[in-house]
């Protein structure tokens, strides 16, 4: 094998070992000492006798460290520490430590709000017992999509733990803006905002007019007859008296939704939260990229997507009741 083939190798493997067991937990050096070994017969991973420094670690002030700031990395803790990468991986597992993404919270909610979350669960959650509407649903929102989509960071945690909220981080870089609409069949219809372009009264209006025309293809029963139900939530142009006198001359009902509840809304839950996986770590050049690369996110998508994510909506009024209208995991 040619110098540089074996190079990659090294390369790749070093970086798959890493994803796979956490940055920093070993290194390219490392790898080619392995490899090295692994020719000649030996297929053992200990370090050799007198290699590297000691691995006399206290797991209770490893712990402590931890847990004084769970967001270290560890290649980090074990600079501290004065011992190896693959040392501090193996005594964090030994103190029941997992490493798990941080979880964003939109808003700490008030009493107020928590009690007309709980107040909007419990009627939406008794009405569908009554008359099932789920399939009624359309629902939508706005998305700006990043050229450059990071990975989320993690925590270093006890295997029942629950991760720590942190805001989300504020981007301020090149973007471009998604509207989609869709209901438990599939996406009805979706666009792309000129960069000059925000999302105004007049344009939801035109947005709404558009899909309405897309969903009297597949569901013409629903419009002609039962009426659709529009899920959104309450951004300006959302409820402004041009949208909702288009809404009235559509004929759509209007679901109330709480404020600050992204975890109540499909778009917000379930469509956006596997399309931010499919970006994770992904960079654009240009509009049409991002355009191409939604396309095929769409394609991927088994039959049954949308409609589980319609369907979770049960799930999720009963545990926002659960924990009397607070952020719930």
């Amino acid at each position: 094998m040619r110098k540089e083939d074996l190079r990659l190798l090294f390369l790749q493997t070093t970086v798959n070992i890493n994803r796979a067991w956490g940055e920093g937990i070993t290194s390219d050096r490392t790898v080619r000492r392995w490899f090295k070994k692994f020719r000649s017969g030996d297929e053992s991973l200990k370090d050799e006798e007198g290699r590297g420094r000691s691995s006399n670690l206290d797991n209770e002030n490893l712990r402590a460290i931890v847990e004084q700031n769970p967001r270290q990395s560890v290649r980090e803790m074990s600079r501290e520490l004065g011992v190896s990468s693959s040392t501090v991986s193996d005594h964090l597992k030994q103190v029941g430590k997992v490493n798990k993404l941080d979880t964003w919270v939109p808003h700490e909610l008030n009493e107020n709000q928590q009690a007309r979350r709980f107040e909007v669960c419990s009627m939406l959650f008794l009405r569908n017992i009554n008359d099932p509407f789920l399939d009624r649903i359309v629902t939508c929102d706005e998305k700006w999509i990043l050229y450059d989509n990071p990975k989320r960071s993690g925590q270093w945690l006890d295997c029942d733990e629950t991760p720590k909220h942190f805001p989300k981080p504020k981007f301020h870089q090149q973007k471009i803006m998604l509207s989609v609409w869709w209901c438990a069949i599939g996406v009805i219809h979706y666009s792309f905002l000129d960069a000059n372009q925000s999302i105004t009264a007049e344009v939801y209006c035109n947005q709404l007019e558009e899909m309405h025309h897309h969903l009297q293809k597949p569901r013409p029963a629903l419009v002609n007859r039962r009426g659709p139900i529009l899920l959104h939530d309450n951004a300006r142009p959302h409820i402004a008296r041009m949208t909702l006198q288009k809404l009235t001359d559509l004929g759509y009902e209007t679901l109330p939704h709480p404020p600050y509840s992204p975890d109540l809304s499909p778009t917000d839950y379930h469509f956006f939260k596997h399309l931010a996986a499919f970006l994770s770590n992904k960079t654009f050049r240009s509009n049409v990229e991002v355009e191409s690369f939604f396309k095929d996110f769409l394609a991927s998508k088994p039959k049954n997507f949308y409609q589980r994510g319609i369907n979770d909506l049960v799930d999720r009024w009963q545990k926002c009741m659960a924990v009397q209208g607070s952020y719930f995991d």
